[in-house]
């Protein structure tokens, strides 16, 4: 029978206690049902929020929820029914259901609609008995870390095959794991096969498979695959993986210019999230143990006795970002600035040098909101060569008398006379000695065998009291001036820069609440976005390859969950940066989430007016686009809160039935209305190309020039590969679609100029479209909960009447609020500007 809405679940107890239900193969729970699987698993399906589905495995126990900084707490939970037939037992609502079999473990999910969308014996060994084929779980392109090879062999074996090798495994009473090598990849000794017991976690390698078990204990969960067709999108990577949008495998991990998560969507319709308890030990180091790899099913492999797995229905990779941020936190909104520009370096030399540099900016026009120092603005001296006992005169949260003589007259200038924001470089460790003799007295040290730059002097932010006390410590820092954090090296432990962020968090709540936070750091785990940051894809190198990299990391890390993406612009390790170099660089950065330049301590610094005047010129007109686009850019930031879409797109997002896309990565889309094609190559390594292919999809593309504005040049029909020449350095090549609406102020210096005068929405001809833009004070966090402290303009085009119209929703109002419009008709035959005219509530310019 079925059961239906949580309450009516919920009254089940009652009939327990008294036997009247004890036939049933299910007992309720406040979100879901418990269902026992054999004689030594119990498995929980719940409810999560709106749109996930909780699937909690345990071993020998009830399972209970883990608690992890992955998953936020949900607003509201859905309703469900529960369905029992026979040995089968699920909850369904209104976004999809999903069913377990409590004889054979037999897991499904299916949509709305009822569509299956996965379905596998979800356990290998349902029954708990004590033999386990280990053949079972074979993940391709995989090897292990740690471990000890079997008595029986000792230096492994070789000659055999992948059976073979797993069957031995099977049959030494010691071997709990095994890996195979394949032709491909030959090892040296000559060995293909070893057996091994003790293995601390599996780990990415070409050319190598295995299986088993890894860790003392560890849980084994399965979810099936439609086809050979299915793809995975959403795990993360670094250099070596992100130019494939999609992966076979994630094994969670944080590291410099690298990270994967426990998640994908894939194209058989859903998302799934793995959570495993274990990883709340801070000595797991940098990994966190619930990897999955997709081979004949997919193999999801938990730590511990325990895992949550979530279950999101999700049609189209469309559908994928909203239920994840639903399940993990929605990205917050940073402050306006944040979407401007900053120039960052290693090398302030002093507090002359930084008002020389920073004049620069301004007088030579080239617009920037705030800047960035390095170790140099607390310290003389990095903390690299220091011993674990740390030093007695280092000071860890202090001001550098060099560069800031004095930092608070010094910060009030920037901000009142060059308008400009500060951000300060952090570590998640400590360098002074008796600082460091006190935490480790309190246990507040991180172990030694723990990742990441500082040894044994990392701080261990999961506590409770160490973020309190972090957070009393960074606390004068802003009233004094200092307006946001970049958080460097905390790759120690997985959730390092979430715990630490938090901290950062509480000590923002405790100066000004209202303020919204904004840091920016070197890597990712999901949950992180909720609390408002910007992961960068740290210490890359100068090269015209590092740079074609970077809009691959920008659109693969945002499906992996991370909506603000940005680089070095211009790299950071390597040698001087060649012009060409690092004017294209600008251009490409323009049309990313985020948009800062770093460099490294003996580098020529990234910034304009270092380099010769074309060069200058090309990165100033890129700084322009930049600072026309705000009320774009500001607007897609807002959209990916409210809606879950993301500032930066595979083109695979807007064409998911064009299997050529999905090899592109040097175009992407930069919200619904821009798809960039800038020049990231030079055929000899420093002088750059001029001309480069473009695939267009299918549609009307526009051919876009920018000069003070968007004019469209050719018209072109897709789905076409064209080839565009004479692509000077001062030209950024982007396309628009047919009915984009692209909303641009006034050329402003910085962002608080806005409006600077009126509003310019730029339409492109061909097809029907709109665009919504928001505005609020660009600030607090009243966004988040008061309707009067947002203003949505909707602008919408009518292609058959030639029409922009738009309507305001919403009361709030400020200085930098646009009160005038004025439309500007894309078209190459010959672009139409309409005169400005009050906004209003509503108006509408035809042409």
């Amino acid at each position: 029978f079925g059961v239906k809405t949580m309450a009516a679940a919920k009254s089940l107890a009652v009939l327990l206690c008294c036997g009247v239900l004890a036939a049933l193969a299910y007992q309720p729970t406040p979100h879901g049902v418990l269902v026992t699987i054999g004689s030594t698993y119990q498995v929980e399906l719940a409810v999560q929020g709106k749109s996930a589905f909780r699937v909690s495995v345990a071993q020998n126990a009830a399972p209970v929820q883990i608690d992890s900084p992955i998953i936020t707490v949900p607003e509201a939970y859905a309703s469900f029914t529960v369905q029992s037939s026979g040995n089968v037992v699920g909850i369904m609502t209104t976004f999809g259901s999903v069913s377990i079999d409590s004889t054979s473990s037999q897991l499904q999910l299916k949509d709305g609609n009822g569509t299956i969308l996965t379905s596998a014996q979800l356990l290998d060994n349902p029954s708990g008995s004590a033999n386990k084929d280990v053949c079972t779980n074979a993940r391709q392109s995989t090897d292990i870390s740690g471990g000890t090879r079997v008595p029986r062999y000792p230096d492994g074996l070789s000659g055999q095959t992948q059976q073979g090798c797993c069957s031995l495994c099977n049959g030494d009473g010691n071997c709990t794991t095994w890996v195979w090598a394949d032709n491909t990849h030959p090892d040296p000794s000559g060995k293909n096969c070893w057996l091994l017991y003790n293995v601390d976690s599996f780990v990415p390698r070409a050319g190598r498979t295995s299986g088993g078990t890894a860790l003392v204990s560890s849980l084994d969960l399965h979810l099936g695959i439609k086809s050979q067709s299915t793809k995975f999108f959403g795990a993360g990577g670094g250099h070596q993986t992100v130019m494939s949008l999609t992966a076979t495998s994630s094994y969670p991990h944080v590291s410099n210019t690298e990270f994967n998560v426990p998640y994908f969507w894939t194209t058989d319709g859903y998302s799934a999230v793995g959570v495993t308890g274990e990883a709340n030990n801070p000595h797991t180091v940098n990994n966190y143990d619930a990897s999955w790899n997709a081979g004949q099913n997919v193999l999801w492999t938990f730590a511990g006795t325990q895992a949550d797995l979530y279950l999101m229905p999700a049609a189209t990779i469309q559908d994928s970002l909203p239920v994840y941020w639903e399940l993990t936190g929605k990205p917050k909104v940073l402050p306006r600035y944040a979407y401007g520009f900053m120039a960052s370096r290693w090398g302030w030399a002093n507090n002359s040098y930084i008002e020389d540099m920073l004049t620069q900016f301004r007088s030579g026009s080239y617009p920037i909101d705030a800047w960035i120092s390095d170790f140099e603005w607390y310290t003389p001296q990095p903390d690299y060569s220091l011993p674990d006992s740390g030093s007695p005169t280092f000071v860890d949260f202090g001001y550098n008398n060099i560069t800031f003589p004095q930092p608070i007259p010094q910060l009030k200038h920037y901000h009142d006379d060059l308008n400009l924001r500060f951000g300060g470089i952090r570590k998640p460790r400590l360098g002074n000695t008796d600082t460091l003799n006190m935490a480790r007295q309190r246990g507040w040290i991180l172990s030694q065998s723990a990742g990441g730059s500082g040894g044994a002097r990392n701080l261990n932010y999961s506590i409770p009291a160490v973020r309190d006390w972090y957070a009393s410590q960074i606390a004068h820092f802003l009233p004094d001036g200092v307006d946001f954090w970049w958080n460097d090296e905390g790759e120690t432990v997985y959730f390092t820069f979430f715990w630490w962020n938090s901290a950062q968090v509480q000590a923002l709540a405790a100066y000004n609440p209202k303020k919204r936070f904004f840091t920016i750091n070197r890597s990712y785990s999901p949950g992180m976005q909720r609390l408002g940051l910007v992961i960068w894809t740290g210490d890359i190198q100068v090269s015209w390859e590092s740079m074609q990299h970077q809009p691959a990391y920008a659109t693969a890390w945002t499906l992996a969950g991370t909506p603000y993406v940005t680089c070095d612009i211009g790299g950071f390790s390597g040698p001087d940066d060649p012009a060409d170099l690092l004017a294209r660089w600008y251009q490409s950065g323009a049309l990313l989430p985020i948009m800062r330049v770093h460099s490294d301590l003996s580098d020529r610094p990234h910034f304009p007016f270092l380099y010769n005047e074309a060069a200058a010129n090309a990165m100033r007109n890129a700084l322009h686009l930049r600072y026309q686009l705000l009320p774009y850019t500001y607007s897609l930031a807002h959209a990916a809160y409210a809606v879950g879409t993301p500032l930066a797109r595979p083109l695979y997002y807007h064409f998911p039935t064009d299997n050529r896309v999905l090899s592109i990565t040097d175009q992407w889309f930069f919200g619904p209305s821009l798809m960039a094609a800038p020049i990231l190559t030079s055929s000899d390594g420093s002088t750059t190309d001029t001309s480069r292919q473009v695939y267009l999809p299918a549609g009307t593309w526009y051919q876009v020039q920018y000069s003070a504005n968007l004019t469209a040049v050719a018209k072109i029909n897709g789905p076409s590969t064209i080839t565009v020449s004479n692509i000077g350095l001062d030209t950024i090549l982007f396309f628009a679609p047919a009915g984009a609406v692209v909303p641009l102020a006034p050329i402003v210096q910085y962002s608080d100029a806005l409006p600077g005068g009126p509003l310019t929405v730029v339409v492109f001809p061909g097809a029907d479209g709109s665009f919504n833009m928001y505005e609020d004070d660009g600030e607090t966090n009243t966004y988040t909960g008061d309707a009067s402290a947002l203003r949505t303009t909707t602008y919408s085009w009518s292609s058959t009447e030639n029409t922009l119209r738009w309507t305001v929703a919403g009361a709030f109002s400020d200085q930098h609020t646009f009160t005038q419009v004025r439309a500007v008709l894309a078209d190459p035959a010959g672009t139409r500007i309409s005169a400005a005219t009050a906004i209003g509530a509503r108006g509408s310019i035809s042409f």
